[in-house]
């Protein structure tokens, strides 16, 4: 399976866009140089107090979809 691997931080008042339903996809470039974009409710498990920080694994289908992400 693919995998795209990047790094995210995201403060509280961005991540409430996606609470909000103001935003409905993540667009990030990762490591190898992807722009990848994902659905923004897969964050939600890593929301803190400061929002969402951290190194993250997005593994992918042939097809491009989501089939897990995983914060490293």
């Amino acid at each position: 399976m693919p995998l795209a691997r990047f790094s995210i931080n995201l403060n509280t008042s961005e991540v409430q866009k996606y609470y909000r339903g103001q935003a409905q996809n993540i667009l990030v470039r990762s490591y190898e140089g992807l722009k990848v974009q994902f659905p923004a409710n897969l964050i939600l498990p890593y929301v803190s107090r400061s929002g969402v920080q951290g190194e993250f694994i997005l593994e992918y289908d042939n097809n491009g979809k989501v089939i897990s992400l995983i914060r490293k």
